[in-house]
């Protein structure tokens, strides 16, 4: 993810998980520095904290495996019980 500088440069680029991201470190920034305004700003920081949530959970997840998702044939014989000699019992 690019990391942007100014809330506008996120909005411009269309970065929505950037853009909420950038929203939330202003408005606990200014939770911090403005005791008096806590209870303004706590719903707000709640909802851009919920859709950075949600923004994160719809970003499809990179795979580091080349084999994620690849469906492989289905070995029943793997799975047959065996009687004590090792041979398949079919009855």
């Amino acid at each position: 993810m690019p990391k942007y500088t100014t809330l506008n440069e996120a909005m411009d680029a269309k970065d929505e998980l950037a853009e909420a991201e950038l929203r939330y470190r202003l408005l606990a920034e200014t939770f911090e520095d403005k005791p008096q305004l806590r209870a303004n700003l706590n719903p707000a920081l709640e909802r851009a904290k919920a859709e950075i949530v949600r923004l994160r959970a719809a970003k499809p997840a990179s795979s580091t495996s080349a084999d994620a998702g690849k469906v492989v044939a289905f070995d029943t014989g793997r799975f047959r019980k065996s009687d004590v000699n090792g041979k398949a019992n079919n009855g």
